[in-house]
Order: C-alpha cells, then structure tokens, then sequence
C-alpha cells in the first residue's frame, strides 16, 4: 500500500471510512501503512472535500454509507473520551493468555481498539466492530459467534449465535449496557438481550463498561439484576446516586477520568 499514490491513498481510506462508520487516525495509518503525519493530512483533505467528517478522536463519514449509521456511528461519536477513558481502566481486568468476551457496542469497540497485542489473549465476540478493530492486532485470537447480521447494532444475533455460545466459557465477560437503574442491566431489544445472558452464562467473571449516560438511559429489554455483575466501570461523570445504588447491590465501581491513565476506585461496601 506504501506505493499508492496520494490520490488512491485517499480514496483508500475514504473507503475504510465508509465501511467502518469511524476510525482512529491510528487505525488509518496502520491500514495503509504509511505514518499518522501523513494520514492527518490526508484526512484534512478528504474534510475539505466534504468526503468525511472530522470528530473528536478520528474521522466519521458524511452520509449514510455504512450498515445504519443513524444508529451505532452517531453512538460511536458519542462520550468518545469517556468510553476511551473506560477502555484504558478495563485494560486492568485483563490476564495475558486468558480468554475473554468483547460484548457488542461502542464502548466494547474503544475496548477492543486498546486491546494490547503479544499478550496471548483470545477473544470471542460477536460484534462485527470489535472484530474489525482486531485484526490488525498481533497476537490476539479471534473468534466470532456468527449468525443473523443486525444492521442497527452491528453485530449477529439469533438462533444461531446462542448455538454457537452454547457450550463456551470464558474468564471475563466486557458486558454493555443501554442502561442501567435499580432493576439491572438494560439494552435495546429482545434479541441483544438473548445473547447477553447467553454471555452471562458463559462467564466466569463480569465486568460492566458502562458510560455514564447509560445510567439514565432507558430501560427497554431487562438482561440481568444488579448484583450479577462483578464488576462495574463508569466515567466520571456518574452520579453519587448511581455510585450508591451500584454499592448497594455489592458491585465494585471503578471510575474512569478521561485524561488518560488517570482513576480513581470508588469500592463496595
């Protein structure tokens, strides 16, 4: 890829873009394989001809070019430093060559794009994202519990993905949320929900990655109570409220501050 041209170059990571919805000016670079330097000024370009977007973080696309960008890309955009912040604290529940489970969603992706590399882990996953963000991570093993694609939340679900699960087990489910209240853990739909308790199930341990908007977001579909989480990390921005009710249900809360490497523990009583 180092002999294209800046032209094709462009017209290369304007595609990468389309398909992935947004990416990091380090994934860029690596996909291309040319320096960061390089790819910001290409990027620049691309915004200038209005074939993508400048956002905090990286670059997202202008029109609706990717599975629904309605839904998952405008989400991505979203508490970006938040969900980075809670990537990078997650990094401390990790073991060198132990299994784990990557949930589907956009601060499960932040997780999978910090994942460390050589470190003899293999993930399962379900997210098509998070799958994307690992591939070009050294060392790291793969596997995905395929089944019917679901454009909304970009990832499979069905039938097929609770067979594949069947059976599995890892030694830390990353679990999100579309909220989180005093009767557990939200998401959106039936089907989302079915795979994560399937997930559950699987886990030996379970750590919820959870920004803090999720903690008013809207309970539609319940997948567990409080107290079956092991483990909760949120930004700072969740309320001593919501810090109690997550006490209550003896769950220990990290959180995460968005200046990197920089967090406090807020632990159960």
């Amino acid at each position: 890829m180092t002999n294209r041209g800046p032209a094709a170059r462009r017209q290369l990571l304007s595609d990468i873009v389309a398909r992935q919805g947004f990416c990091t000016v380090t994934e860029l670079a690596a996909a291309v394989n040319v320096s960061e330097m390089t790819v910001r000024r290409d990027i620049e370009q691309l915004a200038s001809d209005e074939l993508v977007r400048k956002v905090h973080g990286g670059v997202t696309v202008l029109t609706q070019e990717v599975l629904n960008p309605s839904d998952f890309t405008a989400r991505a955009t979203e508490m970006f430093a938040e969900k980075q912040a809670i990537a990078r604290v997650a990094l401390n529940f990790l073991v060198p060559g132990s299994t784990i489970c990557i949930d589907s969603g956009t601060t499960a992706l932040e997780l999978a794009r910090a994942l460390p590399v050589n470190q003899g882990l293999s993930v399962v996953t379900h997210s098509v994202p998070v799958v994307n963000a690992l591939m070009t991570k050294p060392g790291v093993r793969v596997h995905v519990f395929g089944g019917e694609l679901h454009p909304e939340t970009q990832d499979f679900a069905g039938e097929a993905t609770l067979a594949a699960i069947d059976g599995q087990r890892f030694d830390v489910l990353f679990l999100a949320a579309g909220g989180v209240n005093e009767r557990g853990v939200f998401c959106a739909s039936d089907h989302e929900a079915l795979v994560k308790r399937s997930l559950i199930k699987a886990a030996q341990r379970i750590v919820l990655i959870a920004d803090s908007a999720k903690f008013d977001g809207p309970a539609m579909v319940r997948v567990c109570d409080l107290d079956t989480v092991d483990q909760a990390i949120a930004d700072e921005g969740i309320s001593a409220e919501h810090a109690d009710l997550l006490r209550g249900a003896g769950v220990p809360l990290t959180v995460a501050a968005a200046q990197e490497h920089s967090f406090v523990y807020l632990e159960s009583k």
